[in-house]
């Protein structure tokens, strides 16, 4: 890179971290920290949520397999997560957010006992630190790539990014790390859209990508790449595709507490769902623009050995100085906000699920505000663990595909099985076992079993339905229960005393709007929510199809 893009690079990355330092001062209580107050509109959710979903990972994962496997792959960012946001949005959450519950782990117990609980606390830290270790490979990439820095360089200057943004997110909690998702969200977009419009032309356009693809691959092949209806030899048939990558998508933001810990923070009910709206808005129209990079990408790049070099490449080889600084910025922006994110969310739900109702029941508030600042830089320590597996992968999404499966689909599943119907309080942890006890079976017998069962998207449809059955099996001998005794044990506090209960104490009073006379027709969440699905809807399965 230039001299000019260093500056870039340096400049925009110190005044983030300046700024969020200097936000994080102001976090003094737990409520705070977990919650940011419960005082956050909806615009400021929906940016932070951007922020947090579009990371390193997806600009190099998605992008490495689009080139490998065509448009189909990026379906899940370009409806995946309208459809994954808007049940957690309208079905799961908001009655955790009525009780006042601090995070989603904690409904679990509630509706099916402390084992359920413990386990979602566990399925976390392992999903997301695998999720940040797939972005710190990814931005190894990029640095070793573009700028270019030599392996062990990369690594250390990696270190030190997530260290200095660990400390202030460890320090500032929730409210901290909203507030710098503005910035850093604005900066990912701006570098994408910028990136996006210089390869586009480099390619030329839609009809130039396609001439190139046909005069490299032939008309049969090209044409399954560009067109997510596509038939392939050996593979998923496309609506198993998207309906796999809606159930990843569906499975994000209802066990990832990462997102649900923002809907917690709303200052109003109709805020968290304006706020869901906002955010997988943003991650569409980001999608559309960062995941076909890796097609346009294939027509200038071809023969890649490693497709997930691909956004590197484009970047290093198509951008002038001065907009490649501003890229790598970006980059380095969404690697950021995504560790900062998955770090305060992780260390919530250790500390309040792990640590307070397991542990130490009963210590003030600030006791328990150090235990979370320590606990985001531990479990933020535990991705790398993650690296040596991935750096042994096909590639990036195969790792991610593959492990998220075998315990976040089940865990998915427990919860919207639980919000959705009255199943008995012990079917929960059946489905717990059940369905991440299928998948490793299918997992260990693979080479025995058809491709039908084991192929890496029909696992999600797979083990939906076998986590769901076991519940609705065993319900159907342990009895059903009613709708009033559900509320009643999720509005329980989950001890008599101690410190848990007291700060659901001091939640605010749950306020359904912020307009006083009622939710005018125009500023229905609902309304937003079909114009955000119809509109990704046909772009995938009219436009692109």
């Amino acid at each position: 890179m230039a001299g000019i893009d260093w500056l870039i690079v340096i400049a925009l990355n110190l005044l983030i971290f300046g700024y969020a330092s200097i936000r994080s001062l102001k976090t003094h209580s737990d409520v705070d920290w977990f919650l940011g107050g419960r005082s956050l509109p909806f615009w400021l959710i929906g940016l932070s949520m951007f922020a947090t979903s579009v990371d390193g990972g997806e600009y190099v994962a998605i992008n490495g397999a689009t080139y490998q496997d065509g448009l189909v792959m990026f379906t899940g960012v370009v409806f995946g997560v309208g459809v994954g946001g808007m049940i957690a949005a309208y079905v799961v959450v908001p009655g955790m957010y009525r009780a006042g519950l601090f995070t989603n782990a904690e409904y679990l117990e509630h509706r099916f006992g402390i084992s359920a609980r413990i386990i979602s606390v566990l399925v976390q830290i392992q999903y997301r630190t695998a999720t940040l270790a797939t972005i710190a490979v990814a931005l190894h990439l990029m640095l070793t790539e573009v700028v270019p820095l030599p392996s062990h360089t990369a690594w250390i200057l990696i270190v030190g990014l997530i260290a200095a943004t660990t400390f202030y997110a460890a320090w500032g909690g929730l409210k901290t790390i909203a507030a710098a998702d503005v910035l850093l969200g604005a900066l990912m977009l701006f570098s994408t859209l910028v990136l996006w419009s210089v390869i586009w032309q480099e390619a030329g356009g839609w009809a130039g990508t396609e001439a190139t693809l046909v005069g490299q691959l032939g008309e049969r092949e090209a044409q399954t790449l560009l067109h997510i209806g596509g038939e392939r030899d050996g593979s998923s048939h496309p609506m198993v595709v998207v309906i796999g990558w809606c159930l990843i998508a569906t499975g994000y933001f209802v066990v990832n507490h990462t997102q649900t810990m923002k809907m917690f923070g709303a200052r109003t009910m109709w805020d968290l769902k304006m706020s869901v709206v906002a955010g997988t808005g943003l991650i569409i129209l980001s999608g559309y623009f960062s995941s076909s990079l890796g097609l346009l990408g294939r027509a200038l790049v071809p023969d890649l050995s490693n497709p997930d070099l691909i956004y590197p490449r484009l970047v290093d080889q198509y951008l002038a100085p001065g907009l490649k600084g501003l890229v790598v910025a970006g980059m380095i922006a969404s690697a950021i906000s995504t560790f900062e994110g998955i770090g305060v969310a992780l260390s919530a739900v250790f500390t309040r699920d792990i640590y307070a109702r397991l542990l130490v029941p009963d210590r003030n508030d600030s006791h328990y505000v150090i235990v979370s600042r320590i606990a985001t830089v531990v479990i933020v320590g535990i991705t790398f663990l993650y690296i040596p597996f991935i750096l042994r992968a096909q590639n990036i999404v195969e790792f991610f595909v593959g492990i998220t499966s075998v315990f976040v689909t089940p865990l998915m599943t427990v919860y919207l099985v639980g919000s959705m119907t009255r199943v008995d309080r012990r079917t929960g942890l059946a489905g717990l076992i059940a369905g991440p006890a299928f998948r490793l079976s299918v997992i260990a017998l693979e080479a025995h079993l058809p491709l039908w069962l084991t192929d890496r998207f029909a696992a999600y449809l797979w083990t939906t339905g076998v986590t769901a059955a076991s519940m609705f099996c065993a319900s159907m001998i342990l009895g059903v229960i009613s709708p009033s005794a559900i509320q009643q044990t999720i509005r329980m506090t989950t001890q008599p005393s101690g410190w848990l209960a007291r700060s659901q104490g001091t939640v605010k009073q749950i306020i359904l709007s912020p307009f006083p006379s009622g939710v005018p027709w125009w500023a229905s969440p609902a309304l937003w929510a079909v114009a955000v699905l119809s509109t990704s809807g046909y772009v995938v399965f009219v436009v692109l199809w």
